[in-house]
């Protein structure tokens, strides 16, 4: 994959790096701002930031279609469940 671009964020590849910056970005709040660290789920911001990130795309790529919509949301879906799933992981992990 090139440069990221919103386009890309529906393919394979783009998903995988959707999720592996949202984590990133995730683990940044989450370490810069404790408060936030102690209130709020790294989970819920996973899954919150994703929903943005794809939200975001639907408005830049456009929704001509119903296989657009599907496309979107099938992305979204595994993004979120990547991002998520790779949080709670790397949580377990420093916990052990």
């Amino acid at each position: 994959m090139g440069s990221p671009t919103f386009a890309s964020f529906i393919s394979p590849e783009g998903i995988i790096v959707a999720a592996g910056l949202i984590t990133a970005l995730v683990q940044l709040i989450k370490t810069v701002l404790p408060l936030v660290d102690e209130k709020v789920s790294g989970a819920g911001m996973a899954f919150a930031a994703s929903t943005l990130l794809y939200i975001i795309t639907a408005m830049v790529l456009g929704i001509a279609s119903p296989d657009a919509a599907l496309t979107i949301v099938a992305s979204w879906l595994a993004c979120a469940t990547a991002a998520v799933g790779t949080y709670s992981t790397v949580k377990s992990a420093r916990a052990s």
